[in-house]
């Protein structure tokens, strides 16, 4: 399932990685496209972790171990 996410706090977080570049709508929309990708997998990794606990509920642990686990 594909979240919308917003464009405008993505642009900035690219611009702002480099004040002196600029960021083209293209490339805004493909960052969007690829954090949404990879939130989406934390995500589903994260469930995981808590259905793996017998909980029903992702705690922040979960969402940490998710993200060392795609590093």
């Amino acid at each position: 399932m594909a979240v919308k996410l917003p464009l405008f706090p993505f642009e900035k977080i690219l611009k702002e990685s480099d004040p002196n570049i600029r960021v083209s709508e293209t490339a805004a929309r493909e960052f969007v496209l690829v954090i949404g990708e990879m939130a989406n997998d934390m995500a589903e990794d994260a469930a995981e972790l808590a259905r793996h606990a017998n909980r029903r509920t992702i705690l922040a642990s979960d969402i940490k171990m998710a993200a060392k686990r795609k590093r």
